[in-house]
């Protein structure tokens, strides 16, 4: 779900303002609730500004989708990162962009995309997870804390309300469809339901089908949430990160689990 504004755009939005009716996708800001999540702005294939979302796991490694750090088979050219409510915080105070980024933003050392990830090639099995590497270390109140193995299938075998609900985190738009248009560029929250696990589109241990509807079940993800977490109810643990989405930020989501071998092996072997 990857956004594709340029800086120039947001420096519109930043002066237009936006309608702040609505959240995440039918969520709500976050506030300071999850310091550990932020944001990234990277250029790849040339093109950009695109932003996603990430999740700090350690004071130097943030997770995020693999689509946010490489594409076409090419890593990001740059990638910064920032972990404020309101990305777009403190712009105006400088001449350009360029002078922005360099004081407000961490720019990354390194990505390193899953050595799998092939632009979903091989879909269902996309792969589709990434780490970014910060040139030096934030430190925050809590990190995100990676699951157990088959953590989403424990969950969704308990068939209760009360123990399936999730927490989507990310800086993504609030609905791209009316009524619920919006793009603050900010940090928001929501909760979600898991709903399936093993389907053409989900693949077997790739990704989770999330709801992403107003009401009752809670709300979802949009573009620019792409690589966010999805959280076990109020607590750190990342179950899954936000990947794609076939309707218009609305109706589900399918976010790449990380809670499998093969996954949890990659972020660990790259954490530090």
């Amino acid at each position: 779900m990857i956004r594709t504004s340029t800086l120039a755009l947001l420096a519109t939005l930043l002066l237009a303002g936006t309608d702040g009716a609505h959240a995440i996708t039918f969520g709500e800001p976050d506030g300071n609730a999850h310091p550990h999540v932020g944001t990234l702005l990277f250029v790849q294939n040339g093109a950009g500004f695109f932003s996603c979302t990430g999740t700090l796991i350690s004071p130097t490694v943030m997770l995020t989708a693999g689509h946010c750090v490489e594409g076409g088979g090419v890593k990001n050219s740059v990638t910064y990162v920032r972990f404020v409510e309101k990305a777009l915080q403190g712009i105006e105070n400088y001449p350009n962009t360029q002078a922005w980024l360099d004081a407000e933003w961490i720019r990354a050392s390194a990505v390193i995309p899953h050595p799998k990830f092939d632009d979903y090639a091989a879909f269902p099995d996309t792969f589709d997870v990434g780490l970014v590497i910060l040139s030096k270390a934030v430190r925050v109140p809590v990190y995100g804390i990676l699951p157990s193995r088959s953590l989403l299938e424990q969950v969704l075998a308990q068939k209760g309300k009360d123990e399936n609900v999730w927490t989507a985190v990310g800086y993504g738009a609030q609905g791209i469809i009316n009524p619920f248009v919006s793009d603050e560029f900010a940090r928001f929250k929501t909760t979600a339901r898991l709903i399936e696990l093993n389907s053409t589109n989900t693949g077997p241990g790739s990704s989770a089908k999330f709801t992403n509807n107003p009401g009752g079940d809670g709300g979802g993800t949009c573009f620019g949430d792409s690589g966010g977490p999805v959280f076990l109810q109020d607590t750190p643990i990342i179950g899954a990160i936000v990947s794609f989405g076939f309707t218009p930020c609305i109706g589900v989501d399918f976010q790449f689990r990380i809670d499998t071998a093969d996954t949890l092996n990659f972020i660990k072997s790259n954490t530090r």
